[in-house]
């Protein structure tokens, strides 16, 4: 019979696969503790069935290697435990597999598309929404609850409430007013950038410039895609 402390190890490599594997770290990060510690129970009942199904397969085409490789183990001075070796050998096999996945993603995917899994799977509607921008190159317009209103681009799929903060890269911004609700465009990125580009003259390679806005997630009161020609449309003088 199988002691419980045996569970430990399989228990700790349950958890590196959670926060390690490509597949799993980003919406591992949005679970609560309790709920990482099930989930890695969980993991590890797997990877010691996975063991035993692996020994039981290999008993039964090679009868004597299984006997031959726990008497050859005996060298070790660890005390005699039951099917400890096969969990050894599936939690190894188990963290190299880990490996080998993530470098295989890493080929075929480009770095975010994991994180874009999980935001599919996970994420709010915001998180959608700026992963929608990033992939579509939409437009989104974003009103946070001081009545600041941000139009542009998102460069960056964020992680599934990983932080509280979104980055945008704003096209234009303004502000609605207090009463009507109507907004009022004040700042044109676009002509800012050219202005401070013909102000630098020759040294442009020398200067960046970063027009990027960090937002808080919880100020924001509203956000959707932004089309122009709508917008014109429900903007027209009277």
């Amino acid at each position: 019979m199988m002691p419980y402390n045996l569970l430990l190890l399989p228990v700790i490599v349950g958890y590196f696969v959670l926060i390690h594997s490509l597949f799993f770290k980003y919406n591992t990060q949005r679970l609560t503790q309790n709920r990482i510690i099930f989930e890695s129970v969980s993991v590890a009942i797997l990877i010691i069935v996975f063991g035993i199904i692996i020994r039981t397969i290999v008993q039964s085409i090679f009868p004597k290697l299984v006997p031959a490789i726990i008497n050859f183990l005996k060298i070790v001075p660890i005390n005699k435990v039951e099917y400890l070796w096969t969990v050894v050998f599936s939690c190894f096999t188990t963290v190299i597999l880990v490996f080998i996945s993530n470098y295989c993603i890493s080929k075929k995917f480009k770095k975010d598309e994991p994180i874009g899994w999980a935001v599919d799977e996970n994420g709010d509607e915001i998180e959608k929404l700026f992963k929608k921008s990033v992939e579509e190159a939409v437009t989104i317009q974003v009103t946070l609850k001081n009545d600041k209103v941000y139009i542009g681009f998102s460069e960056i799929i964020p992680i599934p409430h990983k932080t509280n903060y979104l980055t945008l890269t704003p096209i234009i911004s303004g502000y609605r007013d207090k009463e009507t609700k109507q907004l009022h465009i004040t700042t044109d990125y676009f002509k800012v950038v050219q202005d401070f580009i013909e102000q630098i003259g020759d040294d442009k390679e020398s200067v960046s410039l970063n027009t990027d806005v960090i937002i808080k997630q919880d100020e924001i009161l509203s956000a959707g895609i932004y089309e122009q020609d709508i917008f014109e449309k429900f903007n027209k003088p009277s």
